[in-house]
């Protein structure tokens, strides 16, 4: 809870603004004016014939500076005109009529109402000035307080429950606060520190002031029929909610109230905004230490999964290459047998190191101008293997621009599309791998002749781990999400659909960079 008490809320907002509720109204003053300068009068026409008229304009004079400290600048003007004009028509000889007969009354008189003009103007001035420096004592102490309970919240609930109790006290008003749940989007639910039960018709009002920045509601143009005003919480970095306060009386809040209002949101709006970097800053700290933690373990597994892989390998050669003595073919057989499934093992530890890789984010293109024909002849020689019961056909179109890509990572694509097209298809069906580019794309495609993609599968292809029904036994799901994980790393895309003459059409569609230069060696 807050350590915010009365005892040191002596000096907000609220309990002056109370005290200016209690005031006479504006017509007050003006009959407080008349009553003051009549009883005057009266007393001046009994007293002068003992005194004389000039003591009692003295009397009036004195009376017109006192009511200026306690009335605006209109009744200061009234008590000057009425004093004067009733001196001379009650007291000054002779009475009752508006006449002067000496020069020196006429210059008394002229002096008196001038004097009587300027004192009361400047003293309305001093008290508008005193009035004023109150208010900014006023508006400066409620910001640090404001400042001091926002800077001892220990998080986001504890701060906007002591917000909502201290504008509470200090426009005796009640508050319901909307968060942003996304930069374009107002939570539905107002936050539970709240004291304002806002009807739902009223969830509009907050949504507009959230949309368009501004004062909405009571005491405003937009929706004023709404029983609150909403203010949106605003910094440099957007909106981050709204706060609608429930004032107690019925009059709206002042200019100075208003301004008031506006440098708490302003105040309250940069602690969220504080708050949501926090927020955001731990998340990155955190990310960085788990991608530095995956790394390791990446690292490790590495070495450790694959150096038994490589002993394995090295002695299933060493066996394979026995002379003496010379290994049986059943030995031989079951040599073979290990050789294979290491190299199968080998490859899915890769795959699975590799996607590890690319969704933790630890695989970074490196682009290069690459020949394209280049890139596909080497895709087409590394899988030769694979590809021997498949005849391959190569078409590179003539003339294609050295294009900025990493060739590695494509090369490990093409190489996985082509291993999928052999694996998947029946053998001495034909595969072909042909390379387009127009203005703005390179298009690289591996169409192979087989059965094709199931229709319900084309979805879900590049997947990880996933595999059609009915596929071969031995593969691992991994190849295809593979191509498409090194394929988005250099901004490119990867699609399938399948062939009307029948098969599976695999293409990688890449961006042509602006530096991609043609054949001749001339930038485009």
């Amino acid at each position: 809870m807050s350590d915010f008490s009365p005892a040191n809320d002596g000096l907000s907002a609220e309990p002056r603004r109370g005290r200016r509720r209690r005031e006479l109204p504006a017509w007050g003053h003006y009959l407080l004016v008349i009553g003051v300068i009549a009883v005057l009068t009266v007393a001046g026409f009994f007293c002068a014939p003992l005194i004389g008229p000039h003591p009692a304009a003295l009397v009036f004079l004195l009376a017109v500076v006192v009511l200026a400290l306690f009335v605006g600048r209109g009744p200061t003007f009234l008590a000057a005109a009425m004093s004067a004009l009733l001196w001379d028509y009650f007291i000054l000889p002779p009475v009752f009529a508006f006449s002067i007969t000496h020069f020196e009354d006429a210059m008394l008189f002229a002096t008196y109402f001038a004097v009587a003009l300027v004192l009361g103007e400047l003293t309305t001035r001093i008290r508008e000035q005193e009035r004023a420096r109150e208010q900014g004592e006023e508006r400066a102490t409620a910001l640090y307080l404001l400042a001091r309970e926002l800077s001892g919240a220990a998080d986001l609930d504890q701060m906007l429950l002591r917000v909502v109790q201290h504008l509470g006290r200090v426009f005796d008003a009640r508050i319901v606060v909307f968060l942003a749940e996304a930069p374009y989007r107002l939570a539905h639910q107002p936050h539970p520190a709240g004291t304002y039960a806002m009807p739902e018709p009223e969830r509009r009002v907050a949504q507009q002031a959230f949309d368009y920045g501004q004062r909405t509601g009571r005491f405003t143009r937009n929706l004023p029929d709404a029983g609150a005003l909403y203010l949106p919480l605003t910094t440099a970095s957007g909106t981050l909610g709204v706060m609608g306060l429930w004032f107690s009386a019925p009059e709206p809040p002042g200019s100075q109230q208003l301004a008031l209002l506006d440098a708490f949101m302003r105040q309250v709006a940069l602690a969220l905004d504080r708050h949501r970097l926090g927020r955001e800053s731990e998340q990155a700290r955190v990310l960085a230490e788990s991608e530095r933690l995956s790394k390791t373990i990446l690292n490790s597994m590495s070495h450790e999964i694959r150096t038994p892989i490589a002993a394995i390998q090295s002695a299933v050669g060493n066996l394979a290459e026995l002379r003496e003595p010379a290994l049986s073919g059943a030995q031989q057989s079951m040599v073979a047998e290990i050789q294979e499934a290491t190299e199968r093992l080998n490859g899915l530890v890769g795959k699975v190191l590799e996607i590890t890789r690319l969704e933790t984010g630890h695989v970074k293109p490196r682009l290069n101008l690459c020949d394209v024909a280049d890139l596909v002849h080497v895709a087409v020689k590394e899988t030769r293997k694979q590809m021997a019961g498949h005849p391959v056909t190569v078409d590179v179109a003539p003339g294609l621009p050295l294009v900025k890509l990493d060739f590695v990572m494509m090369q490990q694509a093409l190489t996985n599309l082509l291993s999928n097209a052999a694996f998947h298809t029946p053998p001495g069906t034909s595969v072909q791998v042909s390379a387009r580019a127009d203005d703005k794309y390179l298009d690289l495609t591996v169409a192979d002749s087989g059965p094709g993609v199931d229709a319900a599968s084309l979805p879900r292809v590049f997947d990880k781990f996933y595999r059609a029904p009915g596929a071969r036994a031995g593969g691992t799901g991994l190849g295809l999400s593979l191509v498409k994980g090194f394929v988005e790393a250099q901004g490119g895309q990867v699609s399938v659909k399948n062939r009307t003459e029948g098969g599976a059409l695999f293409t990688i569609r890449l961006p042509l960079s602006k530096t991609s230069v043609d054949a001749t060696g001339t930038t485009v």
